[in-house]
């Protein structure tokens, strides 16, 4: 009790005499919150006390009742209501939290390419989409339609934009997973593995446990009977009840999976399947992997700006590791998404990869499926990708979905692609995503009449001094909202000393020195 009493006068006094500098270099201004228990600081003299109602009524614009932290996770929980201190404290956390974006937490990087390819444009207003930026936690929507993009909309300044930006990295959460699977058609195209037949029958790591020996079909399609190790919803190993995605495949298969026998064959949503598929395609194609995701993301994609897939937590040296949350900026996504899209079209080898997983997906069986969420809508689940969507179940529509609103729908017979970034999915999914794939007209010309604008080709010097400007702008703001929030709430993500991170623990909103470990 002495240590909190303690800390509430400090931060009184700290609170009352910050200033520092907002990411433009000017002065932020002070308010008090709408309740006057705290101090709100804001950038280009906006401030977040003025409520403005939700059309979803998921979040105020402005909050009254401060920050929640929902006692502590790293996501927002799906089901909850935040306001805009919430959302905005964990955009915060998505862009800046646990040191994410610093190298030791990028397990495999890709640079941008020095030949990005380029949109073209034919842009229109929709009101709509205006208004759901201003009132939910949308960061990001773009529609690309007959080879150029007609919607381009991010958050204004006065909303989020003071922290997300163009530039922004943000994470994909469970969209990565058919990212993962973009690249193993891509390993099977470059001859490391055979075909989605392939037995996984030559690994060692994975032997004694369920996935030894199967099909690799069975594993991109969810249905490697593992539901009795893996807990689907919290993402948790049952046995020992750790989050999977802070541990290595090499701790969790010689642990947790260690003789561990095959269910039945059925959709199983998990994250440690995907996880598996990532290692699995890093140990066939070895020492040539990072090879691999260049000419795929530089050379193909033609990315503009570094991408990478984040690492875990709690692994050594050594160990065979891969995670599926990957990070880019919002026009990458769309960059990859296009190229999915032109595969698919023009049919590459990695398009006859996407048409085969397209043919062999599988009914998610699910009690009941729901047209307003996006993961409850498809029926059909196949390559870890999204299918069957309401009112276009025959229809070859996929769908790259994650946590919180990142997603993209892609429609390869008519040319059209959907993406969205988020804090929370509490925006209009189906006026947003939905309804424009569902009812947009065939495309006007074929993939093979569109004119792609010409690859800019960038001076390496250029580039150099480019992302030195950016990495540079990147410090700056995260070291003024980890200020930020440090003043606010009296606490951040902090090192424990042995290079995991720590999350501090919150009673009645009063932060109580205790930290623990971060599982």
């Amino acid at each position: 009790m002495k240590r909190i009493i303690i800390f509430l006068i400090l931060s009184f006094f700290t609170l009352h005499s910050y200033a520092g500098s907002c990411p433009d270099g000017s002065d932020p201004v002070k308010s008090i919150s709408a309740d006057g228990t705290y101090f709100v600081y804001n950038c280009d003299g906006s401030s977040n006390n003025d409520v403005s109602s939700s059309t979803n009524s998921s979040s105020s614009n402005k909050s009254s009742s401060g920050i929640d932290t929902y006692g502590g996770i790293d996501e927002i929980p799906g089901s909850a209501n935040p306001n805009y201190e919430t959302l905005k404290y964990y955009l915060h956390k998505y862009l800046y939290g646990n040191g994410l974006q610093d190298s030791n937490h990028r397990l495999y990087e890709v640079k941008g390419s020095n030949n990005p390819s380029n949109f073209q444009f034919n842009l229109r207003e929709d009101n709509f989409v205006k208004k759901q930026m201003q009132e939910t936690a949308l960061l990001s929507y773009l529609l690309y339609e007959d080879g150029k993009i007609v919607i381009d909309e991010i958050t204004p300044k006065d909303r989020f934009g003071d922290m997300y930006t163009s530039s922004s990295k943000h994470g994909s959460a469970s969209l990565g997973k058919s990212i993962v699977s973009y690249v193993t058609g891509h390993a099977i195209c470059a001859g490391y593995i055979d075909s989605v037949d392939s037995k996984l029958d030559d690994w060692p790591l994975i032997q004694n446990t369920l996935y030894h020996n199967q099909k690799l079909i069975n594993l991109l399609n969810m249905a490697a009977g593992d539901e009795r190790y893996v807990d689907g919803n919290s993402g948790y190993l049952t046995k020992s009840r750790r989050w999977i995605n802070n541990y290595s495949i090499t701790s969790i298969m010689n642990n947790e999976l260690r003789g561990s026998k095959k269910l039945n064959s059925r959709y199983y949503y998990n994250n440690l399947v995907t996880n598996t598929i990532g290692a699995y395609v890093v140990f066939k194609s070895g020492d040539s992997f990072q090879e691999l995701l260049d000419d795929i993301f530089q050379n193909k994609v033609g990315i503009k700006d570094d991408v990478f897939f984040r690492n875990h937590m709690n692994t050594s040296f050594g160990e065979e590791n891969f995670w599926y949350h990957f990070y880019a900026t919002r026009s990458d996504f769309l960059r990859i998404g296009r190229a999915i899209l032109h595969d698919w079209q023009n049919d590459t080898c990695v398009g006859k990869y996407l048409k085969t997983i397209y043919e062999r997906r599988i009914n998610k069986n699910l009690q009941h499926y729901d047209l307003t969420f996006s993961d409850q809508n498809p029926e059909y689940y196949g390559g870890q990708f999204h299918m069957g969507y309401q009112g276009m179940k025959n229809r070859p529509v996929i769908g790259l979905n994650g946590f919180g609103g990142q997603g993209m729908l892609i429609d390869f017979e008519r040319g059209r692609i959907s993406a969205t970034q988020a804090i929370h999915e509490n925006f209009n999914w189906v006026k947003l995503v939905h309804e424009p794939i569902r009812d947009g007209k065939l495309a006007s010309i074929s993939i093979i009449e569109v004119k792609q604008p010409a690859r800019t080709i960038i001076d390496p010097q250029q580039l150099i001094l480019e992302n030195e400007a950016k990495q540079e702008s990147y410090r700056k703001a995260k070291k003024y909202w980890i200020d930020y929030y440090d003043k606010i709430l009296g606490v951040s993500d902090i090192d424990s000393g042995e290079g995991k991170p720590q999350i501090c623990k919150w009673a009645s909103h009063v932060y109580i020195d205790f930290c623990s470990d971060y599982d």
